[in-house]
């Protein structure tokens, strides 16, 4: 009963982790909408949250944000 549930528990894990990686992968190409791989500062203007946190999020200053620099925007 333990390995049940334990193997349950684990799948469940799994699934979550893989369910919000893939809704920032959405996020991420929907706000990138000239498809360059990164969100330019007036890209970002199509969402005040991440508007806000644009400066935080931006790592090297460059007014763009990397994906990597973007996963760790919080809604």
């Amino acid at each position: 009963m333990k390995q049940l549930i334990a193997a349950f528990s684990l799948m469940f894990l799994i699934i979550s982790a893989t369910v919000l990686a893939s809704q920032s992968n959405v996020k991420f190409a929907q706000l990138d909408t000239n498809k360059d791989g990164q969100i330019s500062l007036l890209e970002a203007k199509q969402n005040d949250a991440l508007l806000k946190q644009f400066t935080d999020l931006d790592e090297n200053n460059d007014e763009l944000l990397s994906e990597q620099e973007f996963s760790k925007f919080k809604i």
